[in-house]
């Protein structure tokens, strides 16, 4: 038979092979207590006999709960209770640099340790509320959470990175190349690529540096000129690595292909080198259109053609627009004339406030727009409140800088009760207190308590309730004077 509560199906059967005697068969086997000895040979029972139960190793008894169970008169026995309740282990403690998933601290729960962005486990992932002697105890102490090393970064050639080679270099870690200095007179050195690194982590948790470090390198892109054209800037005559080059046409001839090239760590122009071609009556090139797109894009078009300039991100045409639309006459002239695009420079973004809501909502805003953020129910701002109000500073600026909507577990109002340790404004996963009873009351429930994943308090938060107590009046003595017994 199975160790658990006995069901109504056990009853029933129970009921039926014992009817015909009156009596009841065997008392039903149960996961936390266990039949005391003086019953356990027996199997059969007259209505009317209790037996009694004692907890199993790992179980304690709930007080106010009879371990017994009663032969009744349908020759059933009665519904068991769950008199017998799973010994604490006790909160396992903090992990410093991580966080206790902790779901039930009794017999037979499981407890999950992680370890914040940057550290790695050393020890066991879990620990399970085991049977130590008369007690209970985790089976696994507290592992440690160690920051993720990674090795020193590596050398390049013509070049090196700030800081001491001997250094310990952990998660988040940055370097930076530059390449050496030549005497005047010489070519110097290109870096080629990104400047830093960073020490990041692996899917196996070992530390690894964000890319490959830069190279060092002389770069030399060849001086180019452009027939009945002329260099606009970039006038040169030697060219390295990113230097531009900006072109524009003599009068009576149009552009084919881009205006700006731009010296590559191979020593070559990118876009291609343009041309500048006669212009016929009925032919238009392409507009000079820097910070932005041309739609549809070619070399040339023809008188009537309609093309659409749209400016990129933070920046607007000349009249505040973000497109405009020309249309080819001839002569390559374009009607209207085009606009450049200009630079926004006091413009933000919407800010990203997950969990929350932004009031009024716009893609943009300009210097001095105020905006508020308020967090959904169960989110709150970092010190408590439930919204904000922050302003445009121009540039992706705000003011007070965004706080982030926090998830927290309820509040902990405990009457006649305080939070001995772990008090903070705020409670989020992997915080836990203890809470102790003022004078005269008595604690029900578990001191030691956690915020879960589940945003609750495991185990629920206790209560404190008056103690009972019993007075007698002492003999020959003064009046309105009591012994507490």
């Amino acid at each position: 038979m199975r160790d658990a509560p006995a069901s109504s199906a056990f009853l029933a059967r129970s009921k039926a092979e014992n009817q015909s005697s009156g009596n009841c068969g065997a008392p039903p086997r149960l996961s936390f207590a266990e039949l005391r000895d003086e019953f356990k040979t027996q199997t059969n029972f007259t209505v009317g006999t209790t037996v009694r139960y004692s907890c199993r190793s790992g179980y304690q008894k709930v007080p106010g709960e009879s371990p017994t169970l009663t032969c009744e008169n349908e020759s059933v026995w009665s519904e068991p209770k769950e008199f017998c309740r799973g010994k604490s282990c006790g909160h396992p403690g903090d992990l410093v640099n991580g966080k206790v998933h902790i779901t039930d601290l009794l017999f037979g729960s499981s407890i999950t340790f992680s370890c914040d962005e940057g550290f790695r486990l050393v020890g066991q992932k879990t620990s399970q509320c085991v049977i130590d002697g008369t007690g209970v105890t985790w089976s696994h102490e507290l592992p440690l959470c160690e920051k993720i090393p990674c090795l020193p970064p590596p050398e390049i050639d013509n070049g090196k990175y700030l800081g001491d080679p001997n250094s310990h270099y952990t998660y988040g870690s940055t370097v930076t190349y530059s390449c050496n200095t030549v005497p005047r007179g010489t070519d110097s050195f290109s870096l080629i690529g990104e400047a830093s690194i960073h020490c990041t982590s692996d899917e196996e948790q070992n530390g690894v540096w964000s890319g490959e470090p830069p190279e060092c390198k002389v770069v030399k892109c060849s001086n180019v000129e452009v027939k009945n054209g002329r260099k606009q800037s970039g006038f040169g005559p030697s060219y390295t690595y990113k230097d531009a080059i900006t072109f524009g046409c003599d009068a009576d001839y149009f552009l084919v292909g881009s205006n700006v090239i731009i010296c590559q760590a191979n020593g070559s122009w990118t876009p291609a080198i343009p041309t500048c071609e006669e212009i016929p009556p009925s032919v238009c090139g392409t507009p000079p259109f820097s910070n932005g797109k041309i739609f549809p894009s070619k070399p040339r078009y023809v008188t009537g053609d309609r093309i659409t300039l749209t400016c990129e991100a933070n920046y607007v045409l000349s009249d505040g627009a973000k497109s405009m639309t020309v249309h080819c006459k001839e002569n390559n002239v374009w009607d209207p004339p085009v606009q450049t695009c200009q630079l926004i420079p006091s413009v933000c973004s919407a800010p990203a406030f997950p969990n929350g809501k932004i009031l009024p909502s716009k893609p943009q805003y300009v210097t001095g727009d105020g905006i508020t953020l308020t967090c959904e129910e169960n989110y709150v701002l970092l010190h408590g409140e439930k919204s904000m109000t922050v302003h445009c500073e121009g540039n992706n600026v705000w003011d007070p800088p965004v706080q982030t909507c926090l998830h927290v577990c309820p509040d902990l109002v405990i009457p006649h009760g305080t939070v001995k340790s772990g008090a903070k404004l705020l409670y989020v996963v992997g915080d836990h207190v203890t809470i102790e009873c003022s004078t005269f009351h008595a604690m029900h429930g578990e001191p030691n308590i956690q915020c879960t994943d589940e945003f609750q308090w495991k185990p629920a938060i206790p209560e404190c309730k008056l103690r009972k107590y019993k007075c007698n009046i002492l003999k020959n003595g003064p009046k309105n004077i009591f012994h507490i017994v």
